[in-house]
């Protein structure tokens, strides 16, 4: 019969999930009671934290403008920086400010600001509070006994997941409209991205740890970085928390901290801001310490000009500021720092390479905190006329400016490559010096040593052409086997008698141990003369007489050598420090006329051009009446004087013993004599976008601050050479207890660059000196 039809196939089975579909489906039907347990740790800091912030009222009285929602919202704002958020204020759309029927004016004033800080302390904080709340789950997978190769992942997932959205739904609310005139966003999108990327590192570290050591363990290359990363971040904690120390021990013993501060009235103490930005500070510290200054700018722009001003505070302005054993304390705690990263670098990495890995981590991690561990400000706005009446500004007139304060990262590249990497090169000695250890270097210890065997079979059998083992026998057993070339005891001759005469049908003798040939495939035995033998069985494995190299020598005093190994350190890196400060400083006294920093003196009875206002190289004196401070210039100076020019675009009359000493921070020239007593300052910014008279209000908040006793004599504007300028006098008490003396003239030339010339000294040298070297400077002044 014919044949049937062919069976049906059988249908295919169905696909199964990717390993990554399967994943994710592993984490959603997982433990989210747990997961959402350890998610409150980090959202509950953010929140109590915010609730903490808004209690105070901030100075506002009985007049509340900002309530405690919008406080508490505003106070979200800014800790959702820590996670990579923004703060951005600006009008609001349906906003009165500042429109004629609110103020008169007939103009409308419109723009906003952003801040960028990130309070470094509350990431820290967020971060610690992550990790308890993750060490809980951990604990609970370990009692609830889940299984899985990935179940720490997917556990990880659940909390970053739960912890992103808390974020995001955070940042939304933490938005705020204030008094229905400024708006404020926090860039909540942004927020939540950074938390669901620390949540992930900080869970899958502690979740699937078993797992990534497994991953790890087979490849030396990833493994060598994530240690050498662990270490540069332990290492970079530790010298954090140091600074960090060092900040509080001075913000502690800052008196006047309150009174520079902005809040006074408010019920909140400045120290506690200062602790919010505590490792911000710490950075600042480390980097100034390691010769990194600290950079501050500001600049802006109106209708009218714009200005720019760019400050460093570096080694040399903290000796002027304070003293030079600052200074010293400065690069001393540089130097304690550096050498803490390159002890714990060679302490844990295990071998040169490691150590050197983990330097270049650190230095990455430092340049980053460097870089974002800083203030910025930028404001913009507009100001435009809605009125007949006009406003005095032009029609849609932008008003810009910003404001930045931070460690120099070039600077901060240059001298982390001299200190980070020179205490790497250097601890490994160190410690070798000092007698201790570092961490293994990763290779196996050597096996122990034993004797040669053959190989066996069963018992009863013996493989042919090997002879069997001899059994263990007393020391003077002729076939007891012998490292080396140490020749077997000779018997005694009773002994080989016997042997002589032993009778020979007592079966085949044994075979001889074959001692000899096996001298030639021991390589290593002629560096082992010396060694004891044990009189039966496997040699025991002994480190300290197996080590091919010589004893190492008791190590000298530890304390002689920390002392000169501190002291080279100190040296170097102190040295190179000042080095580098040295060339800046040469390289902000170079000119235009082929950097030529020498100072030209003019003979007292040589004709001088009297003071001008013009920048031109014409030598024509300008009109007596140019000026308002003193009698008319003369054509020379008085007996006891000469004239400096000076490479930065002027010149004038100074005493004769007096010369120039430098420039500070690229825009102040200092005269003085040998003393030092007194001495005239010539301040020069290109550029200036303000007045002198406003400048010098500006100052004289700072000296209010920080001179003991102030007191104005004098601040009014005045015309200089013709320009408009503003005179300031006044008196304070030093730290010697001595009244000091200033007067400073000030005017914006018409290139727009300000010079301010001031005079300082003992206030009992005023009448009968200062004051006229003041008067012959101001007359003999010119551009040049």
């Amino acid at each position: 019969m014919p044949p049937g039809p062919p069976p049906p196939p059988h249908p295919p089975a169905p696909a199964g999930p990717s390993p990554v579909g399967a994943f994710l489906g592993r984490a959603l039907r997982g433990d989210w009671a747990g997961a959402a347990q350890a998610a409150l740790w980090p959202v509950g800091l953010l929140l109590v934290a915010a609730v903490a912030l808004a209690i105070p009222s901030y100075g506002q009285g009985d007049d509340v403008v900002v309530g405690f929602g919008d406080r508490m919202r505003i106070a979200l704002a800014v800790l959702l920086q820590a996670l990579g958020g923004g703060f951005e204020v600006k009008e609001a759309a349906d906003s009165v400010f500042g429109t004629d029927g609110g103020s008169g004016l007939g103009s409308e004033l419109g723009g906003g600001a952003e801040l960028s800080l990130i309070p470094l302390t509350v990431t820290a904080l967020w971060l610690a509070a992550y990790a308890v709340g993750v060490r809980m789950l951990r604990t609970r997978l370990a009692v609830r006994t889940e299984r899985g190769v990935t179940a720490g992942l997917e556990a990880a997932l659940r909390v970053a997941l739960l912890v992103t959205g808390a974020v995001l739904v955070l940042g939304l609310f933490a938005q705020p409209t204030v008094a229905d005139e400024v708006e404020i966003s926090t860039s909540p999108w942004l927020a939540a991205l950074g938390a669901l990327l620390l949540g992930l590192a900080v869970g899958a570290g502690m979740l699937h740890r078993d797992g990534l050591a497994q991953w790890l363990a087979v490849r030396p290359g990833a493994r060598a970085f994530v240690r050498a990363t662990g270490t540069a971040l332990r290492a970079l904690a530790v010298v954090l928390v140091l600074c960090s120390l060092v900040v509080l021990v001075r913000l502690a013993q800052a008196d006047d901290l309150g009174e520079g501060s902005e809040l006074d009235g408010s019920g909140v103490s400045p120290f506690l801001i200062a602790l919010l930005l505590l490792p911000n500070l710490a950075v600042l510290v480390l980097g100034l310490s390691w010769g990194a200054p600290v950079e501050v700018e500001a600049r802006g722009s109106t209708p009218y000009g714009g200005g720019y001003e760019h400050r460093a505070f570096g080694l040399s302005d903290l000796g002027d500021a304070v003293n030079s054993w600052a200074v010293v304390g400065a690069l001393a705690l540089g130097l304690v720092c550096a050498l803490t990263l390159g002890v714990l670098a060679a302490r844990r990495s295990g071998d040169r390479r490691e150590q050197l890995l983990s330097a270049g981590v650190l230095l990455g991690l430092f340049l980053l905190l460097a870089g974002t561990g800083g203030l910025g400000v930028e404001a913009a706005g507009g100001l435009s006329d809605s009125s007949d009446q006009g406003s005095g500004f032009g029609s849609g007139d932008a008003l810009a400016g910003g404001f930045g304060i931070g460690v120099s990262v070039p600077d901060a590249l240059l001298f982390g490559l001299l200190w980070i990497f020179g205490a790497a090169l250097l601890a490994p000695y160190l410690l070798r010096m000092t007698g201790t250890r570092t961490a293994p270097t990763g290779s196996l210890p050597p096996p122990p040593l034993v004797a040669p065997t053959a190989p066996t079979g069963p018992t009863g059998f013996e493989a042919p052409g090997v002879p069997a083992p001899a059994p263990a026998s007393a020391p003077g057993d002729p076939h007891t086997v012998r490292l080396g070339h140490q020749a077997p005891p000779d018997p005694a001759p009773h002994d080989r008698t016997q042997a002589d005469q032993a009778p020979h049908d007592q079966g085949p003798p044994a075979p001889p141990v074959p001692f000899v040939p096996a001298i030639p495939a021991l390589p290593a035995a002629p560096a082992l003369p010396a060694l004891p033998v044990a009189p039966a069985g496997p040699v025991a494995y002994d480190p300290s007489t197996l080590s091919s190299a010589p004893v190492t020598p008791k190590p000298r005093s530890r304390a002689l050598v920390w002392v000169v190994t501190l002291v080279v350190a100190f040296v170097v890196g102190g040295g190179a420090a000042a080095g580098v400060l040295v060339w800046q400083d040469m390289e902000s006294e170079g000119t235009s006329d082929k950097g030529s920093t020498k100072v030209t003196p003019t003979p007292a009875n040589e004709s001088a051009p009297a003071p001008s206002a013009e920048t031109s190289e014409s030598p024509e004196p300008s009109p007596p009446d140019e000026t308002t401070e003193g009698p008319a210039a003369a054509s020379g100076l008085p007996d006891g004087y000469h004239r400096l020019t000076d490479p930065m675009g002027f010149s004038f009359g100074v005493p004769e013993v007096w010369g120039r000493e430098g420039v500070k921070n690229g825009t102040q020239v200092t005269y003085a004599g040998s003393t030092g007593s007194s001495h005239l300052q010539v301040g020069v910014i290109a550029n200036a976008g303000y007045t002198s008279y406003d400048n010098f209000v500006t100052l004289e908040k700072t000296a209010k601050r920080k001179d003991t006793d102030y007191r104005r004599l004098k601040l009014e504007r005045n015309t200089f050479q013709g320009r408009a300028g503003a005179i300031w006098e006044y008196t304070y008490t030093d730290e010697s207890g001595r009244t000091v003396h200033a007067k400073d003239q000030g005017y914006v030339a018409d290139n727009g660059t300000e010079y301010a010339i001031m005079i300082v000294g003992p206030g009992e040298l005023w009448d009968s000196d200062l004051s006229e070297t003041f008067r012959v400077a101001l007359e003999s002044w010119r551009l040049t």
